[in-house]
């Protein structure tokens, strides 16, 4: 946070210079959820700043719900909502994570479009076929939210690349239009495991044992035949898993 100084001479306000420092580091994760702000004093002396300055930055960024004052106790970054998850609902969770309100982004840790997985293969019903395996770390609102496995046959999907998992919307931008493939029934398998070192530092999980939410997915099209295999990994703090059930 030294490092980091306020241009006096900037037309842009003091409060607002400050309070664009401390969203970097709330976004970037210098600061973290429900880790506490320095004192006013100490941000006054760090930043040459009057009290003021400083008050008025926070309540900037407690307008943008970023940060929570806690009577007696300081100022704390806010630990990001919990995304919900109706297990009942529409299949593309990305729908339900954009309708509750988050952002929603991705980034694509690997790519192996000649995988062997007998495993993986026999979950597909593809005997002797090679894979195409994608590894994703999900976000919602910036923060970790889930770790994407997917696996594909590769006969049915020859031209995908890595770039195509980039978006959000894999399916309806690719499977589903560009391949002509109508999604059918889709079976989830849920059972709870222990993340282990790599699987908690990617979901931002400091503790350990940490306990975890593992999904195994694997989507039809409308003639039966498995077209996605797929294994979702979730923590315990950043999604809420539910069951809407309907009265008859």
């Amino acid at each position: 946070m030294r490092g980091i100084k306020i241009d006096k001479e900037s037309p842009v306000p003091l409060y607002l210079q400050l309070a664009e420092l401390l969203r970097c580091q709330i976004n970037t994760g210098a600061l973290k959820p429900n880790e506490m702000l320095p004192p006013e004093r100490v941000l006054c002396e760090i930043h040459e700043v009057s009290r003021a300055t400083v008050r008025e930055a926070i309540n900037q960024l407690k307008n943008e719900k970023l940060v929570a004052t806690q009577r007696g106790a300081g100022n704390f970054v806010k630990r990001a909502e919990k995304v919900e998850r109706n297990l009942l609902g529409v299949h593309d969770f990305d729908m339900q994570i954009e309708a509750g309100g988050h952002t929603n982004d991705v980034e694509v840790i690997g790519f192996d479009a000649d995988y062997h997985s007998p495993s993986a293969i026999s979950r597909l019903g593809h005997a002797g076929e090679h894979v195409i395996k994608v590894t994703r770390l999900r976000r919602a609102d910036g923060e970790p939210l889930f770790i994407e496995k997917i696996y594909l046959p590769k006969s049915l999907f020859p031209n995908l690349v890595a770039a195509d998992f980039t978006s959000t919307n894999i399916f309806s931008s690719k499977i589903t239009q560009e391949y002509g493939l109508a999604i059918g029934d889709i079976t989830l398998q849920i059972e709870p495991v222990l993340l282990n070192d790599d699987e908690a530092e990617m979901l931002g999980v400091e503790k350990l044992p940490a306990a975890g939410l593992l999904n195994e997915r694997t989507t039809y099209d409308q003639q039966g035949r498995p077209i996605v295999f797929s294994k979702w990994l979730f923590s315990g703090n950043r999604c809420r898993h539910v069951l809407k059930i309907k009265p008859k």
